[in-house]
This record gives C-alpha cells, sequence and structure tokens, in this order.
C-alpha cells in the first residue's frame, strides 16, 4: 500500500509550451487576474490559428470580487466572442482549472455566472464544434499578460483590441511560435487531475515518465 501511494506522490518533470490548434481550427487562450486591494480585476484573450499565427487579441479591465469570478467572467465574455463572431471549430484554453470544473458542478457563490456561461456554451455547441482544456500557466503566458495589463486602463468595461501582438507580448508570442519549452514539477497524482481537464503537456509528460524516458532533453526552459 505504501509503495502505491509512493507512485503516486512521485515528482515528475513536465515539458511545457504553447501548443497549436489541430489544422483547420482556432484557439483561445484566456485569463483573469485580479486585484484584491481594489476589488477590480483584468480579463484577456488571444486567437490563433493553427499555424500559431496571431489572429486577435484583446483586454478589458472589469469589476471583480474574487480571483474565481475574474477567471469565470474571463470565459464568458470569450464564449460570447466566439458566438458573435462564429469563430469554429475552437479550443477554448485556460489556466484556471475551477473554469472547467464548475461547468460540471455547482458552485453557489457564482450560480448565476456558471450558469450563464453554460448556457453560452450550449449555444456555441451548436453552431460549431467547441472544446474546453486546462493548460499550465507557462503555456497561457500571452493572455496572462495582457490581463495584467488590462488593470492599468482608466476605465472600466472598455475593450481593447490588438489586430496585432503588442509589444509587451512580443517575446512571449515569438517563444511560442518557435515552440519554446519551459520545465514544472507536478506529482502523478496532480497530472491524473489535470489530464481530466484535458492537458495535453501534463498527459504527454505523465506518458513519458512511465515509460521511463528522460523528458529534461533539449530543453529551452526552466524551473518556474
Amino acid at each position: 500500500m505504501a509503495g502505491r501511494v509512493d507512485i503516486y506522490n512521485k515528482i515528475i518533470r513536465i515539458n511545457v509550451k504553447w501548443q497549436p490548434p489541430p489544422r483547420g481550427w482556432f484557439k483561445v487562450n484566456i485569463d483573469g487576474t485580479f486585484k484584491s486591494n481594489y476589488l477590480e480585476g483584468g480579463i484577456s484573450g488571444v486567437i490563433c490559428d493553427y499555424k500559431g499565427q496571431w489572429r486577435i487579441g484583446y483586454h478589458k479591465k472589469i469589476q471583480a470580487t474574487s480571483p474565481i469570478k475574474t477567471e469565470l467572467q474571463a470565459f464568458r465574455h470569450a464564449l460570447q466572442l466566439i458566438i458573435r463572431e462564429h469563430i469554429f471549430p475552437i479550443e477554448v484554453e485556460t489556466d484556471a482549472t475551477e473554469v472547467i470544473r464548475f461547468l460540471q458542478d455547482d458552485y453557489p457563490t457564482y450560480n448565476n455566472l456558471i450558469y450563464e456561461c453554460r448556457r453560452l456554451m450550449e449555444e456555441a455547441s451548436r453552431q460549431g464544434t467547441i472544446t474546453l482544456k486546462h493548460s499550465f500557466r507557462e503555456g497561457n503566458m500571452m493572455a496572462h499578460l495582457l490581463a495584467k495589463a488590462a488593470l492599468v486602463q482608466r476605465s472600466y468595461n472598455k475593450l481593447c483590441i490588438y489586430v496585432l501582438p503588442p509589444e509587451f507580448v512580443i517575446d512571449v508570442y515569438d517563444k511560442d511560435q518557435d515552440g519554446y519549452i519551459y520545465v514544472r514539477s507536478c506529482s502523478r497524482d496532480q497530472c491524473g487531475h489535470i489530464i481530466a481537464l484535458g492537458n495535453d503537456n501534463a498527459l504527454q509528460g505523465i506518458i513519458l515518465a512511465y515509460d521511463g524516458i528522460c523528458i529534461n532533453d533539449n530543453v529551452n526552459g526552466h524551473d518556474p
């Protein structure tokens, strides 16, 4: 029994990089950031095609009450954009595990927002093919930087759109294009939970770990 627990708790090192969507698909990476002292947040999204080319990016400063609510608001905005502009087929990728879990399980504090996200997800599914997946933060860096930049805006709910990558994300954009690899540590048990949320990097990492393959070769990144 002890040996079995040790297997699940064993720490493995995972190669993490931004993954382009399948051929002919789009991907939107979303993020939300929260400042508790001002009760405000920033939400963002970056849409790229299957070649990794930037299609559009955006961010917006919002009034918020918690990190989780901010992430849900980022998801809602992305769904509204996808439906309005009919951007299909598309992968939605977030580093917030709660966003994915709350679509399946109720959370009373945010039920109204969760129900709206479910409704929008169902509406999007009727229009085209859409999937929701988890990403590690390192694979979601462009959206993260855009969300942080939203906090410096003076006005709430003013959508800022970027038809080209802004200067402050160029370095990360180039790294994503080049397949730049970061390395992070994760227990096998944690990997199992994240794989269930659609994390491709975790899936590849745990497969390599079980095969006994060293996954630290040819790595450009570093431990977070």
